[in-house]
């Protein structure tokens, strides 16, 4: 097994470590399906039929409301009546994804833990193929294991992305990023015991988090079982991240620094020359969003050598962002 770093220990992190409690005792259920939403009542609908629709039948879903003041709760309320399925309804005050993320993990009672975001749809033999995937796996070998990664089609059901090299291939997020094989959306099937050992991290002031930072960590210590299944189609709100995507990073720059300076020191090996100058530039960016100098910088990296070549694409891209904002209005 690799030598497993002390996230929560990085010299000059600015974050507030993530908890999660451990539930004790064995799963209730093979699945809990994590619904996050904040002001989704008109779609939301469209999300639980496609969770009825499941030709698997052990599984919970759980919502995590992250604030909503569109009605939600009563709509929620009388969609239980309408559903043969458990739901759990939690509602708190808006906080972010990483919150509910975290506070769904106290909650959930399934074994495998999948995402569901409030505006996409599960297909309807998601979840029966996460679970024959998941049981091909020898049980001798299971602990290494995170759980089962699959495909997402786009709203014209087109693939997202690229599909993985094998049908079946048992590998990692870091391996697979750092060859740069695969792009595009995917999705997971996690252990929640596993997922209970990496919570966000929560940062003062912030509300987004990218995934790929939990799993890459979680690659350091497990495999994932990638297979070339669709899971779920992805549909992108006229609100959301991906199209307001300049907005939240503006918004959420000591996540993104955080992130990236994982990827530049801890993750450093599986990344190939271009992709290690570009990650830094990216690190320097939003480093000097944060209030991180360059002084400070230079003491946080790994390779001294390709911060300095990156340096002034950083500061330009940070100056790009900042004409912008006022342009904007941000």
């Amino acid at each position: 097994m690799r030598d497993i770093p002390s996230f929560q220990m990085i010299p000059g992190e600015e974050s507030i470590p993530g908890t999660v409690s451990t539930r004790t005792g064995s799963p209730m259920f093979d699945f809990t399906v994590f619904i996050p939403t904040f002001n989704r009542a008109h779609v939301l609908p469209r999300t639980l039929e496609s969770v009825a629709r499941q030709t698997y039948r052990n599984f919970e879903t759980l919502i995590i409301d992250d604030g909503s003041t569109d009605g939600t709760d009563d709509l929620v309320k009388s969609l239980k009546r309408d559903f043969d399925f458990p739901i759990v309804y939690y509602w708190q005050p808006n906080q972010g994804h990483q919150a509910a993320h975290n506070h769904a993990l106290t909650l959930a009672r399934g074994e495998l833990f999948i995402r569901l975001d409030s505006n996409d749809s599960l297909l309807p033999e998601a979840l029966e193929k996460i679970k024959e995937h998941w049981n091909l796996i020898p049980e001798e070998d299971k602990g290494r294991f995170a759980g089962v990664v699959g495909l997402c089609l786009e709203e014209d059901e087109t693939l997202a992305g690229t599909p993985f090299p094998k049908d079946i291939l048992d590998s990692d997020y870091l391996q697979l990023d750092g060859s740069g094989i695969i792009n595009g959306e995917k999705r997971e099937a996690t252990r929640t015991s596993v997922l209970r050992k990496f919570p966000y991290p929560m940062i003062e002031g912030e509300h987004h988090i990218r995934p790929t930072m939990i799993y890459s960590r979680i690659a350091l210590e497990y495999k994932m079982r990638f297979i070339n299944v669709p899971l779920m189609i992805n549909r992108h709100a006229p609100d959301g991240i991906t199209k307001r995507r300049f907005e939240y990073r503006m918004k959420n720059p000591k996540g993104l620094r955080l992130v990236f300076r994982e990827q530049i020191t801890l993750f450093s090996s599986y990344l190939g020359p271009r992709k290690l100058l570009r990650n830094h530039i990216r690190f320097i960016r939003y480093s000097l969003h944060s209030g991180v100098g360059p002084i400070r910088q230079s003491r946080e990296v790994k390779h001294l050598f390709v911060w300095l070549l990156a340096l002034p694409a950083g500061t330009l891209k940070w100056i790009q962002d900042v004409l912008r904002k006022t342009v904007k209005g941000l």
